[in-house]
């Protein structure tokens, strides 16, 4: 057996401790650097090669399917019965449009109140530049003056 194997079976060792919870992989890997560096695999393989060996023994296990992101929204499509006709050949649902009622355009109390003291001040310049500026409520605050 070749020192890479030696050391590459040493890792795969320290992996199974780790994978049951005897030690933590920090633990695990400190002791497989002591090894190596005691026993001579550094010397014999070198520091990079060491380190690729314990990556690979601590490489994370890819045990999900290839297509398990398409699996996963397939699963929650068919949960949800607003999409489950992608997957089951039913027809989509009608989609129910919310009608949302805007109320119509009104006048706030504090612009017609504002309108009567710029009127009370009974400079035409000001009335006029202040009725330019609020042309959409000009409506109402004629029906405010007429009302006084």
């Amino acid at each position: 057996m070749s020192a890479a194997e030696e050391f590459a079976e040493c890792c795969a060792d320290q992996r199974w401790f780790v994978d049951n919870g005897w030690v933590t992989k920090q633990v695990a890997v400190d002791n497989l650097q002591l090894l190596a560096e005691c026993a001579g695999y550094v010397d014999d393989l070198g520091q990079d090669e060491v380190q690729r060996l314990m990556g690979e023994a601590f490489a994370p296990i890819e045990d999900l399917p290839s297509d398990y992101a398409s699996q996963l929204l397939m699963q929650w499509e068919l949960a949800d019965p607003r999409d489950r006709w992608r997957w089951t050949g039913e027809l989509p649902p009608v989609q129910q449009v919310s009608t949302i009622e805007k109320t119509p355009y009104r006048t706030a109390q504090s612009t017609i109140d504002a309108f009567h003291v710029v009127l009370s001040a009974g400079d035409p310049d000001r009335i006029a530049n202040w009725l330019h500026n609020h042309q959409a409520d000009a409506p109402a605050l004629f029906k405010s003056v007429e009302a006084a």
